[in-house]
């Protein structure tokens, strides 16, 4: 009976312990060879990891069940990516998208038309310098 109650506590605790993986920041205190070295372990821990990154609108709102649109690092996502119900963006970092990185990882989102003044989009940043939890739209121009 102990065995069966130590096999139901397993199988339900581990999904959690695989998920809550953290990243060690890097310090923005070392010189510029340290950062860099940093940033390439950081690349290549989050290579074909799947990160959550909770999205916020312009008015502090979550941002939820929405169409998002990504470029990693200036390659462009050919299709939508879509919040969830909690406001959480799930990306997986494809070797095929991380390879477009030197060592720094920069995500540009973009919102849904209509969001900013005159029906003009929003945009929000990431990066593994700082591996922001959230991040919240803004309505600075575009590039």
């Amino acid at each position: 009976m102990r065995n069966i109650l130590i096999i139901i506590i397993l199988c339900l605790i581990t999904p959690y312990l695989a998920y809550s993986k953290n990243f060690e920041k890097c310090s923005s205190d070392n010189n510029s060879y340290e950062i860099d070295k940093c940033l390439k372990n950081i690349k290549s821990q989050l290579m074909n990891e799947n990160i959550n990154i909770k999205i916020y609108s312009i008015n502090k709102e979550l941002y939820k069940n929405r169409n998002i649109f990504i470029s990693i690092c200036g390659y462009n996502i050919n299709k939508y990516k879509y919040t969830d119900r909690n406001g959480q963006l799930n990306i997986n970092f494809k070797s095929k998208y991380l390879t477009k990185c030197e060592a720094l990882i920069n995500l540009d989102i973009i919102s849904e038309y209509g969001l900013c003044k005159d029906g003009q989009y929003a945009n929000a940043k990431w990066d593994s310098l700082e591996l922001n939890d959230s991040i919240y739209f803004s309505c600075n121009t575009l590039k």
